[in-house]
C-alpha cells in the first residue's frame, strides 16, 4: 500500500487478526479493537500511576492544592487556590513522598490541549535536583546541627495534549476524560521521565535525572511504556470501564497487547530510517544541495525505499518530525534505548504483577534495583555500569527480538 493508506491497512488487518484468533478459540471478537479505549481514563492512569510508585518504590504520590501564582493554565488575576477535585481539568500537582528517602519533589501535570500551549508532549524539568550544603537560602533543615548537606528536590512537568474532557458527556468529571490505549502509551512514557528526574541524586543539576547520556535516556520511559502493554496491570489496575467501572478483561487485554505486536517489524525498520535520516542531515555529509548532496525530501523517499517501508511520493513528512532539531545526530537512541527497556523489563518486571501480593513477589526488589542501580545516578554514571548493575550482566538484544515472536 502507498504510504497515505497504510494506517487504515494495518487497523483493518489487526481487527481481522482479533476476529479470526477469537474464532478459532470458539468466542466472538469483543468489538472494534479501539473501544477498549472506553476503559482508559486519566483518573484511571493516575491511580494506576499511583499503584506503580508504592508497589516499586514504596512511595506515595499525593495531590495537593496548587496556589494560584503556581499555575500557568489559567489567568491568574482571580482567586488564591485550586483545589485537586476542581472540575476544572487543568494543572495539577502531586507531591511524592518515601518512608525513609524523605520528600522526593514535585511533578505537575498539564494534559489537555488549551489555546497558546505547547502542542506536543513531553516531560519538563523546572527545577533540578543537587545535593547542595548549608545553602543560604534556608533549604537545609535547620533543626537538624548535623545536617550539613541537603538536597534540591527537583520539580518537574507533565506536558500532554490528550484528549480534551470537554469533548464527552458533561454528566462526567472533566478531569475523567476518555483515553486511547495510544495516549496511555505516551501518558506513561512521560511518567517515566519524570520519575527518572524525580529519582535521581546527584551531586550537580547538570547531571541529574534527564541530563543523561542521548543513547541512554530514553530507557526509563520505555520502561514504563511497557505497563501499558501488560495484561495483568491492564486488568487488574489501568483499565476500568468509565461507566459500568468493570475491569477489561484478561482475555481482551491480551487482545490488546497481541494487536499492538502486529506490524512491530514495520514500525522498527520506519524507527531505523528515521534514525538513519537524522545521520544524513547531521553526519559529516549532510544531505542538502548547497554542499552538493540531494534535498530532504529526496533523502527520506530513498531511505524508504531502500527498507521497503511504504512512503507518499510527493509528501515530506519530516518537516513536522520535531526530534530532528532535539536529537541532532542522536535520534538513534530513540531505538537503542528501546533495547535496553526490553531487557531491564524482562529481567526485573516482567510476570511479578499478580494483583493479590503487590510489594511481594519479585515486583518491589526489582523496582528497587531500577532505582538504586539506574534512576537514582541521572546522568552521573556509566550508562553501561548501571545497566550492569540492574542485570547483572551486560545488556542483551535478545528481549528486544523476543518480543517480536510472542
Amino acid at each position: 500500500p502507498q504510504g497515505a493508506d497504510y494506517c487504515h491497512f494495518v487497523k483493518v488487518h489487526r481487527q481481522r487478526e482479533r476476529e479470526k484468533e477469537c474464532a478459532e478459540e470458539g468466542g466472538e471478537a469483543e468489538g472494534d479493537l479501539e473501544q477498549i479505549s472506553g476503559y482508559f481514563t486519566v483518573e484511571n492512569c493516575v491511580d494506576g500511576m499511583k499503584t506503580l510508585v508504592r508497589d516499586l518504590f514504596g512511595i506515595d504520590m499525593v495531590e495537593v492544592d496548587i496556589p494560584w501564582e503556581e499555575r500557568w493554565d489559567v489567568d491568574t488575576t482571580a482567586t488564591d487556590t485550586i483545589s485537586p477535585d476542581n472540575d476544572d481539568g487543568g494543572l495539577r500537582k502531586f507531591e511524592f513522598h518515601h518512608e525513609e528517602e524523605r520528600p522526593l519533589g514535585t511533578m505537575y501535570f498539564d494534559l489537555h490541549p488549551r489555546d497558546g500551549k505547547f502542542v506536543h508532549a513531553a516531560h519538563f524539568t523546572i527545577r533540578c535536583g543537587r545535593i547542595r550544603e548549608n545553602d543560604e537560602d534556608g533549604s537545609c533543615d535547620q533543626n537538624d546541627s548535623n545536617n550539613i548537606r541537603d538536597h534540591q528536590l527537583p520539580i518537574v512537568a507533565l506536558v500532554c495534549n490528550l484528549s480534551p474532557s470537554s469533548s464527552y458527556s458533561s454528566s462526567r468529571t472533566n478531569n475523567d476524560a476518555i483515553l486511547s490505549h495510544s495516549e496511555v502509551e505516551t501518558l506513561l512514557h512521560e511518567f517515566g521521565h519524570g520519575l527518572h528526574s524525580l529519582l535521581s541524586r546527584t551531586p550537580f543539576q547538570h547531571l541529574s535525572g534527564t541530563r543523561a547520556a542521548m543513547d541512554f535516556v530514553e530507557t526509563p520511559s520505555h520502561l514504563f511504556e511497557h505497563f501499558s502493554r501488560d495484561p495483568a496491570f491492564l486488568s487488574r489496575v489501568l483499565a476500568r470501564h468509565y461507566i459500568t467501572g468493570v475491569p477489561l478483561s484478561e482475555r481482551r487485554a491480551r487482545q490488546l497487547v497481541a494487536g499492538a505486536r502486529d506490524f512491530r517489524g514495520v514500525d522498527v525498520m520506519t524507527q531505523i530510517v528515521h534514525s538513519r535520516f537524522d545521520q544524513a542531515l547531521f553526519g559529516d555529509r549532510p544531505c542538502t544541495p548547497s554542499l552538493g548532496g540531494v534535498t530532504s525530501t529526496e533523502m527520506f523517499a530513498r531511505l524508504h525505499r531502500e527498507a521497503g517501508i511504504p512512503h507518499a511520493e510527493g509528501t515530506h513528512w519530516h518537516s513536522r518530525f520535531g526530534h530532528l532539531v532535539t536529537y541532532g545526530a542522536g535520534y538513534y537512541g530513540y531505538l537503542y534505548a528501546q533495547m535496553f527497556a526490553a531487557d531491564v523489563w524482562m529481567s526485573c518486571l516482567e510476570g511479578r504483577w499478580n494483583g493479590t501480593n503487590r510489594g511481594d513477589g519479585g515486583l518491589r526488589e526489582g523496582g528497587m534495583k531500577i532505582w538504586k542501580e539506574m534512576l537514582i545516578h541521572g546522568g552521573a554514571k556509566d550508562p553501561m555500569e548501571m545497566l550492569k548493575g540492574v542485570l547483572g550482566r551486560e545488556p542483551s538484544v535478545d528481549p528486544f527480538f523476543r518480543d517480536f515472536e510472542e
